[in-house]
């Protein structure tokens, strides 16, 4: 019988995303990659960290002895779920999760810039202010992404936003860090702090950024396989 691995996307990332390292593993190993709502689709309310666990609870409620990894969101979500269901899981991989969320002072000039812009959006016209809106994300948040998403997506985003590292702490299961050295999204230095919480666990590190699944999926296919067989 193969041993069974279940795959839980980052913030906004589809399942195809996963696809190339997927078609790697799967003579050997079945793999499991859950879509997460709002991701795929719009969202009929706000989610929270409780509402996505309900939903993984009841898609993953006929399987047993799994191994279990998160990208990024998805490893945040792959621990708060193994805090509830660790006996249903062998391993636990967090994959550069974003369980970490330190305040930077980025963040500080967003919130301050946030505050600022919310009384004056009543005032200016539409145009200008979903220009100005453009402007504030792609030059002081330097993305578009949160702009882009729905209103339903932006409060579940606000709602998830959430420091996890005293959770870790309690995690009982054995437990692999798979971390990019060069993720400026959730950095090594998150994995080595986690490394130090979380009892039994391990580092294994990766050339390349956030998403080195999408960068060398043969090198990532054959690390999932060290980990799973050994």
């Amino acid at each position: 019988m193969k041993e069974k691995l279940v795959v839980l996307p980052g913030w906004r990332e589809k399942i195809e995303s996963f696809d190339s390292f997927i078609n790697i593993l799967k003579e050997e190993i079945e793999v499991f990659a859950i879509p997460l709502p709002g991701f795929q689709d719009k969202l009929e309310k706000p989610y929270t960290f409780d509402d996505y666990l309900n939903y993984l609870e009841e898609k993953l409620k006929n399987l047993e002895n799994f191994y279990l990894m998160g990208h990024s969101f998805g490893g945040a979500l792959a621990m708060l779920y193994s805090l509830k269901n660790s006996q249903k899981i062998k391993k636990l991989i967090l994959y550069n999760a974003a369980i970490i969320r330190e305040i930077t002072l980025k963040k500080k000039v967003i919130s301050f810039f946030t505050k600022i812009f919310k009384p004056l959006e009543k005032i200016i016209p539409q145009k200008l202010s979903f220009f100005l809106k453009k402007i504030f994300y792609r030059f002081i948040i330097g993305s578009y992404d949160y702009f882009l998403v729905d209103e339903n997506l932006k409060k579940t985003f606000n709602n998830i936003n959430q420091d996890l590292r005293e959770k870790a702490k309690n995690l009982n299961i054995k437990t692999v860090l798979l971390w990019g050295e060069n993720d400026r999204v959730t950095p090594l230095k998150h994995a080595l702090i986690l490394k130090n919480l979380i009892k039994d666990c391990e580092l294994i590190t990766l050339d390349g950024g956030h998403s080195p699944h999408k960068e060398n999926p043969e090198k990532f296919a054959e690390i999932l396989k060290e980990i799973i067989f050994s």
